[in-house]
């Protein structure tokens, strides 16, 4: 099976999309107390580790967005690679992550 090429997100698209009307999935990959102390608006969670729950969360040509922390954290990008290989033709990886939409300027919240 061939990998899949993973598709990256800058931040200033990823704010179009926001603002967009195109269905779209933000999803935050880094584990629950991370997310719950602040993620980026709008985002839901779903931990690297519980990523076999996808298959009953989103549909296989729904646009999902995968993040985590920074560009130094890889979660975000093996979170892509396991989406693509689960049959998921349309993610893409946020590489900045929450720190730099904050550094962004842009909202965030807490659960």
């Amino acid at each position: 099976m061939a990998t899949e090429q993973i598709k990256f997100i800058s931040m200033q698209h990823l704010k179009r999309v926001m603002e967009g009307s195109e269905p779209y999935r933000l999803v935050d990959v880094r584990g629950k107390e991370d997310y719950d102390k602040e993620h980026i608006k709008g985002a839901m969670s779903l931990p690297l580790d519980d990523l076999d729950r996808a298959k009953s969360l989103f549909k296989p040509d729904e646009l999902i967005i995968v993040y985590c922390d920074s560009f130094v954290c890889s979660a975000s990008s093996s979170a892509a690679k396991m989406l693509a290989g689960m049959g998921f033709h349309n993610v893409r990886d946020y590489k900045g992550g929450v720190r730099e939409w904050k550094m962004g300027g842009l909202p965030t919240e807490s659960s």
